[in-house]
């Protein structure tokens, strides 16, 4: 009489390494879409503090705010510290810790008055910039998917690819001429 030993044929286990390789390659391309999409989500409420942060800064001082994290000057670091010659008002810190680069951590990123054509922005997407005392974020190296996507969820233009009202250069999300992202944050 043949004993008969307990366990899995060859074929099982190749059909059960089957089935959770099928599964990974489901489930995956989710998993990467449902970072992304908490990245952008976390980078529109960043949005929301800063543009709070701006507001009460500018009715504070009466003047738009620098914060530039990787600059050594103490008088560009506003928003967390008053600087070393005094900003008659200020009454802060208006954040708790730099934006950070969404992407790429420490790389540049930086609050600051709209200083250049680069950084002026077509809101209401008819060609032209608008203008006066405006504040935006800087973001270098963005990823550009992300980017259209936050801004569609922000001016809800994000398939809008030609013309003057394009998403990368209308609206309150756009990129400027180094395809950095720049980012609205109001007029006080």
């Amino acid at each position: 009489m043949r004993t008969r030993t307990t366990g899995f044929t060859l074929m099982e286990m190749i059909g059960v390494v089957a089935v959770i390789a099928i599964l990974a390659a489901m489930a995956t391309p989710m998993i990467f879409d449902a970072i992304r999409d908490a990245r952008i989500t976390a980078i529109a409420n960043e949005v929301s503090t800063l543009r709070t942060a701006v507001a009460r800064y500018y009715a504070d001082t009466g003047r738009v705010p620098e914060n530039i994290p990787l600059d050594s000057n103490v008088n560009n670091d506003l928003l967390i510290r008053n600087s070393a010659s005094g900003v008659p008002g200020w009454n802060g810190p208006y954040i708790e810790t730099h934006p950070k680069n969404p992407w790429q951590g420490d790389l540049d990123t930086q609050v600051g008055p709209m200083g250049s054509a680069t950084n002026y922005f077509d809101l209401d997407g008819n060609g032209t910039f608008e203008t006066g005392p405006s504040c935006r974020w800087w973001i270098d190296n963005p990823v550009r998917e992300d980017a259209r996507i936050l801004s569609d969820m922000i001016d809800g233009d994000g398939d809008v690819d030609t013309g003057s009202g394009a998403w990368f250069s209308a609206g309150q999300v756009r990129l400027n001429s180094g395809n950095d992202l720049v980012i609205y944050l109001g007029c006080p």
